[in-house]
């Protein structure tokens, strides 16, 4: 449960729902998650950890500001993970592989919010995890992981304007997939990572989040 909550908290910062300097009560957190203290705590405990929440002087939890180079490295770091994914897929993706990934692909292009019982947020999640459960390394799954904690999930709807940037993205890596370049499709998800943070920058900024 604690995990959970960290999850939605993490997702209200990064998509600025929670303000920085906001302080968080595990009272009212309590109440509003319908749990104890104790997970409330393991998800306070877990995002100071990261860097998203931080103790006053009061030692009460408050929100922490946004840093737009944090941003940046958490999309690079997970960019360069899945590009390594991507790059290592290529030795073991077979016609029903490409098959699947095809499908969610056109799955996202034709994705309308009142048709799909699948929302936008699980298809581009499966479409990625694909590819990096092709890699067949445990240890870069474990990294990828680790390091997707601090990408919020659900991008591409709180940020629809870049939509069309991210299905001509997941066309491109997937011809390069089919032509055998993995130098190129390498580059191509570490670019596409890269470019999410910018996004993101430009959507709080427009939201009146400041961002340090």
């Amino acid at each position: 449960m604690g995990t959970q909550i960290a999850a939605a908290l993490r997702q209200d910062i990064f998509f600025g729902r929670l303000l920085p300097g906001t302080r968080l009560s595990q009272q009212e957190l309590c109440e509003h998650f319908g749990t104890s203290r104790m997970p409330v705590r393991d998800a306070l405990r877990e995002l100071v950890y990261d860097g998203l929440l931080e103790l006053d002087g009061g030692r009460h939890t408050v929100v922490a500001p946004l840093n737009k180079a944090d941003l940046r490295d958490s999309f690079l770091i997970e960019g360069m993970l899945n590009g390594l994914a991507a790059r290592r897929a290529i030795e073991f993706a077979t016609e029903a592989d490409y098959a699947v990934l095809e499908d969610l692909h056109r799955r996202m292009e034709s994705y309308h919010e009142n048709s799909e019982r699948t929302n936008l947020a699980d298809l581009n999640w499966q479409f990625h995890r694909h590819i990096n459960k092709l890699s067949g390394s445990r240890k870069l799954m474990a990294a990828i992981r680790v390091v997707s904690l601090n990408v919020p999930r659900d991008y591409l709807l709180e940020v629809p304007q870049w939509r069309k940037r991210s299905n001509a993205d997941h066309e491109g890596i997937l011809a390069a997939m089919r032509a055998g370049d993995g130098e190129r499709v390498e580059h191509m998800m570490t670019d596409h990572l890269v470019s999410s943070a910018e996004g993101l920058i430009e959507y709080l900024t427009s939201k009146g989040v400041r961002l340090t």
